[in-house]
């Protein structure tokens, strides 16, 4: 009986928090709302050219350089604008000085609770259970660490259109990319590009409105949200699309028994 009042009440909190974070979706339904998912609460603002610790600005605009002379391989070029460019890199995996936002806030949750935490320094334990001096880098597991929301409402002075130099700006700004891959779009994609790609940047630092304008999803609550945001449509297929987004998606059914009655 108290296994059946336990179960009971930890559905009853889930449900809550759910409806919490619906209600939190609510509070910033207003289009000029972006979106973004970090895995983890300890993630900062970084992009990932800037991640590196021997940042260099001349090392960054080679990267980009090597790429525009690549990519005409795969898909041309010459109707590219250099955010079009960046853009498209950013989605391949090249390091740049964007990082990837969304209109949509159920995708950001998506990427929220999908993403691994960050790895964190441990002390090796000896055969004995003696805590050696030797330290070593552990990858926690996703329910184990706290997943985030975050929403930063865009003022007009906070965007520039594609033509924008990227290179050439003072402050943190964002931009629709144009329809340069269908996944951007489908995902109602969006970036900012950073000044400083190596300095965190808070967008919260000259207002009080980080605690409300972010949602902190506990990490024994991530496989709950999936299994919900899995039933309103949002899965690895509707978000990556093709094959792998296919695959992706009946591997995380097959993995958890979800949606396999009927088909």
């Amino acid at each position: 009986m108290s296994i059946k009042v336990t179960r009971s009440a930890t559905n009853r909190f889930r449900l809550e928090k759910w409806h919490e974070f619906l209600r939190w979706i609510d509070d910033h339904s207003d289009s000029r709302w972006v979106f973004r998912g970090h895995g983890d609460t300890r993630f900062t603002l970084v992009p990932t050219v800037g991640r590196n610790p021997k940042y260099n600005p001349a090392n960054e605009q080679a990267i980009l350089e090597l790429f525009k002379l690549r990519a005409p391989e795969f898909f041309g070029t010459s109707d590219k604008l250099t955010l079009d460019l960046l853009a498209i890199a950013q989605h391949h995996g090249v390091p740049t000085r964007l990082l990837d936002w969304t209109s949509n806030p159920l995708v950001a949750t998506y990427f929220a609770i999908s993403a691994t935490p960050a790895a964190r320094s441990a002390k090796l334990v000896l055969p004995s259970g003696r805590s050696s001096s030797t330290v070593v880098s552990v990858t926690p597991s996703h329910s184990d660490v706290d997943a985030l929301v975050m929403a930063v409402r865009l003022g007009s002075a906070m965007k520039v259109t594609p033509e924008a130099d990227p290179f050439g700006l003072k402050e943190v700004k964002f931009f629709w990319p144009r329809a340069v891959t269908s996944r951007i779009t489908d995902q109602g994609g969006l970036f900012s590009i950073h000044p400083v790609p190596n300095v965190p940047w808070d967008p919260y630092a000259r207002t009080e409105s980080s605690a409300k304008d972010t949602f902190r999803i506990p990490g024994d609550m991530r496989n709950f949200f999936a299994k919900r945001l899995f039933y309103l449509g949002f899965n690895p297929q509707q978000i990556m699309g093709g094959l792998d987004g296919l695959g992706a998606r009946l591997a995380w059914q097959y993995g958890r028994g979800i949606g396999l009655g009927t088909f």
